[in-house]
Formats: C-alpha cells, structure tokens, sequence
C-alpha cells in the first residue's frame, strides 16, 4: 500500500487578525491615550505641543508598537518574514514613489522657485527650527522621531484613497528636499550635501517604502475581492510599518538628533 504523504491533508490554520489578546489590549491603551493627547493638543493648546504632552504622545506611540507587536506574536502571526516577503512584493510601487521623488528633487534644486512659494516654504522652515531651539539632544530626536513617524504612517494609511494622499506627500517631499539642497549649496558649496547626506541614509528609506505601501494600499479598489484586498494590505502594511518603518525612523532620529546637536 502507498503510504500517504504527510501533510498533504493538513489544512492551514487561518489567522483571525481581529482576535483580542493582551496585545490588543496594550494597542487599544496607546490609541486611546495618543487620541486623547492629540484632542487635547488642539482643543486646549490649539495645536501647540509642550514637554508633557510630547512625552504622553511618545508613550501612547509606544503603547501602539509594543502592542501590535505582541499581538501579532499571539496570533501565530510571522510578522518579521512576512514584512520583508510584502516589500518584496510592493517593490514596483517603492521604485515608482523613489523616481517621483527624485525627480521633484531634481526639479527643486535646477529651476527656479516662485518668489511665494519660496518665502512659504523658508517660512515653514524658520517656524521648525524655532520650535527646537533650546532643545536637548534627547527633545530633538524625540521630536523628529514623533513627526517622521506621523508623517510616515498618514502617508501609507491615507493612500487608501487611490494613493492620491501618497503621491502628493511624496511630490511635496522631494520638491522642499530639493529646494533646501539647491539654497545649501547657494551658501556654502556643493561641500554642504555631505553633511546633510547622513540625515537621510534610515529616514529616506522608510519615507519610500511607507508611500509605496500607501500607493499599492490605494490599488485595492480595482481588485476583483475588494474587501479582501482590502483587509490583506492593511494588515501587510501595518506589519510591514511596525517591523521595518519605526526601526528605521528611530535609528535616524537619533542621527539627526546628534547632527543637529554636533553641527549647531
């Protein structure tokens, strides 16, 4: 008698994503309190953030992490393979978010500025720096941490809407890169670009491959399951943001952290 391969009848277990473990509990927590924090921010502080409230916004993202973390472990999740196979994947939509990028940046740092725009932009930039000044090393990276990572996951979650959202952040990025690059050299030569190069090696990465998460997020709708596709490149993409995104983000924050410090 032939002997039955093993396995062959073995069916695989489904993942429930949306089960409640301790996880789920932990991620509620910091959504909750980064909910919160955020309301109160723009309730009472119109906006404005102060020590405590950017140390509460860093727990409840902590909360966040930790607490996805865990509940993707529980539920028998391969969280760390699965993020890089799904990047894998969506390499056609990173490589498209990247020539966007650098073709704005390119366009950013040869052609000339209009005047408004230019004053809007420096505006924008003067208000960021004033905003870190008497910052320790520590407030610096914890608040370039903080924006980098809203900005990157707003940028991959709102790409939901046909990567409208995606595509726009990643035009404005590379324009104001540019921008900054092309007045840099203007002031102190091409010499400039070495400084600022370190302060993009991680954040760069992370700003490409959390876009083009949003943009192949925005492809569900044309796909036959729309609910489906829907759920599987949300889940994909928040495993995908919390294993390769944060970590990229906080090794970064703390590069830029030091520089800013180091070069004064």
């Amino acid at each position: 008698m032939k002997k039955k391969k093993r396995g062959k009848n073995i069916k695989k277990r489904k993942i429930n994503y949306f089960s409640f473990n301790n996880g789920t509990l932990i991620l509620l927590m910091g959504f909750i309190l980064f909910i919160f924090n955020f309301l109160y921010e723009l309730i009472f502080l119109s906006g404005a953030q102060t020590g405590i409230t950017s140390y509460i916004q860093l727990i409840g993202f902590a909360l966040i992490y930790f607490g996805l973390i865990t509940h993707l472990i529980l539920i028998g999740d391969k969280p760390f393979l699965k993020s890089w196979n799904y990047i894998k994947n969506s390499k056609n939509f990173i490589y498209a978010v990247i020539g966007i990028f650098f073709i704005l940046a390119v366009i950013g740092f040869f052609l000339p500025v209009p005047e408004q725009l230019k004053l809007e932009i420096i505006k924008m930039l003067n208000e960021l720096f004033e905003k870190i000044q008497g910052f320790t090393q520590w407030q610096i990276t914890q608040f370039i941490f903080l924006n980098n990572l809203k900005s990157s996951f707003f940028g991959m979650v709102f790409g939901v809407f046909l990567g409208i959202f995606s595509v726009i952040s990643i035009l404005v990025n590379g324009y104001i890169l540019g921008f900054v690059a092309s007045i840099s050299v203007q002031e102190s030569g091409f010499s400039i670009l070495w400084k600022l190069f370190p302060h993009g090696i991680f954040e760069l990465p992370a700003v490409f491959i959390s876009l083009g998460m949003g943009l192949k997020f925005g492809t569900f709708i044309f796909q036959k399951n729309k609910k489906k596709k829907f759920l599987e490149f949300l889940w994909n993409s928040l495993r995908v943001f919390v294993f390769v995104i944060t970590p990229l983000l906080i090794i970064a924050a703390m590069i830029e952290g030091a520089l800013i410090v180091f070069f004064g």
